[in-house]
């Protein structure tokens, strides 16, 4: 019986081995997606490594999605669905790393955009996905913002103390920055890491005049922040962490003392503690 098990299951490997040729030789875009979907789904180096280099390649790039396909939201082309799927598989995380020097692949804004948000799954961030986010969040990026999200969205260490750099550095419009804190770091401010960081903010490197608007992302949401039916949800404080409830404790008594707030400010402040001593009975 385990011969005949044994027997079937390498026949099935051979069966459905991915047929690499035709990530260099297919013209169809769907067989071009399916092969590519298949390498990506994969713990095989070779399908990885097939795979790494048909993404760095002018002709697979362009089989793969016309310049047609390029007229809308990267997020609706095939080479979209590909990068989830890597994002997926942690075994294929390389796949991505190697991507960002990848000129072929960099060189076209839209693709940019599809990586520097596939990179957020990487964790820790490595060097190459710090330097390719620096790259695109200088003041003048044109994803500057869409950088911002990935480096909350990743919340390993590298990540947030770039986070940190942009958020506190003034050569970057104070409206830009008061968006960031109200939306990236407000999705994430049940998570322990991005309490962290908000509190060295806070204590250290924030200057005063901006400290006000950090405590306030961490207590509140009103909807008249934001002017699009794209809000935000907060996240559920009852979600939280103990840790990152005693984080954020000590946020607000730290707020309360040391930092000049309005008297709505203080009030929200007053809220979150309330509701942090109710959780915690």
């Amino acid at each position: 019986m385990w011969r005949y098990m044994l027997a079937w299951a390498a026949s099935a490997m051979v069966t459905f081995a991915v047929d690499l040729t035709s990530l260099k030789t297919a013209k169809d875009p769907q067989v071009l997606l399916d092969t590519a979907l298949e390498c990506a789904r994969s713990q095989d180096p070779a399908n990885l490594n097939a795979l790494a280099e048909s993404l760095g390649s002018v002709s697979f790039l362009a089989r793969l999605d016309s310049a047609a396909d390029y007229q809308g939201p990267p997020q609706q082309l095939r080479l979209a669905q590909i990068l989830a799927t890597i994002a997926d598989n942690p075994t294929a995380h390389r796949v991505l790393i190697a991507l960002t020097s990848q000129r072929a692949f960099t060189s076209f804004e839209p693709r940019q955009e599809l990586l520097i948000r596939s990179l957020a799954a990487v964790r820790p961030a490595p060097a190459e996905a710090i330097r390719f986010w620096e790259l695109h969040s200088t003041p003048t990026s044109p994803y500057l913002h869409v950088t911002i999200d990935a480096l909350a969205d990743n919340l390993s260490e590298p990540a947030l103390q770039l986070l940190e750099k942009r958020v506190v550095d003034p050569k970057y419009d104070r409206e830009s920055r008061i968006a960031w804190m109200r939306d990236p770091i407000l999705r994430h401010r049940t998570d322990l890491a991005m309490l962290r960081i908000c509190e060295h903010m806070l204590t250290t490197t924030l200057s005063a005049t901006m400290r006000p608007q950090l405590v306030e992302a961490l207590s509140d949401y009103r909807r008249e922040w934001y002017g699009s039916d794209s809000a935000p949800r907060p996240p559920d404080l009852r979600r939280a962490s103990e840790e990152a409830r005693a984080e954020l404790r000590k946020i607000c008594e730290l707020a309360l003392s040391g930092v000049r707030l309005t008297k709505s400010q203080k009030a929200a402040v007053q809220s979150t503690l309330n509701d942090l001593a109710t959780k915690t009975k």
